[in-house]
């Protein structure tokens, strides 16, 4: 059995808790009032861990409503961020706990932010599944919202967003037929996500529209 020799304020919050004279773990006050934590108090090794536990379950699920107030996130973002300062398995936990509560939203997310791609990025079908991937949503769910986006915008919207682009950014390129100029335009647009045989056929109609 082990004994809490002191209970000290901490300078910017909570208490630091030490047992047999050494610092053991700093709790908030809201736990320390529930566990009536007090000097002199025999404690357990594994009582010491459960109020651990306690209290990194409360600061995880702090972070996460912090986090979570600013901007959305993935579960595999928040999951991340969380591990930065709690075990795995306490971040696990209060992730599905903020998915449970509709806090955190894959499948809502993942279609916001493909839509911010493709409408305000301009990115093309290849890019946005590689900022989907990114930001840690599943495969499936990934392929879902293209699927989803294909049926949504169809071919004559995507052959209009790559039109638009070649104008704006690239026409002076392809003004005067340079072979550079139009290796310039393919790979930016490549860059940008969009298939080869899109943009081939994409810079023939502009060709065509110039003559």
């Amino acid at each position: 059995m082990l004994r809490i020799t002191s209970i000290e304020k901490a300078k910017k919050k909570g208490y630091h808790l030490f047992v047999e004279d050494e610092y053991a773990l700093t709790v908030s006050a809201e736990v320390l009032a529930e566990t009536g934590l007090r000097v002199g108090q025999e404690i357990t090794p594994q009582r010491l861990d459960e109020i651990r536990t306690l209290c990194d379950r409360r600061r995880a699920r702090e972070r996460a409503l912090y986090l979570l107030e600013s901007r959305s996130h993935s579960q595999k973002e928040l999951f991340d961020k969380l591990c930065k300062s709690v075990p795995e398995e306490i971040a696990a936990e209060v992730t599905r706990r903020m998915a449970e509560l509709g806090l955190v939203d894959d499948a809502a997310y993942a279609r916001r932010w493909a839509s911010m791609l493709w409408q305000e990025k301009k990115y093309g079908p290849r890019r946005i599944r590689q900022g989907l991937m990114q930001k840690g949503f599943d495969r499936e769910l990934v392929e879902e919202v293209l699927e989803e986006m294909r049926d949504s915008f169809g071919e004559d919207e995507a052959e209009e967003q790559l039109a638009g682009l070649i104008r704006r950014k690239y026409a002076r390129y392809l003004a005067d037929g340079d072979p550079k100029g139009r290796n310039k335009a393919v790979n930016g647009l490549l860059r940008l996500g969009y298939d080869y045989e899109q943009i081939r056929s994409a810079l023939r109609n502009f060709s065509e529209i110039e003559e």
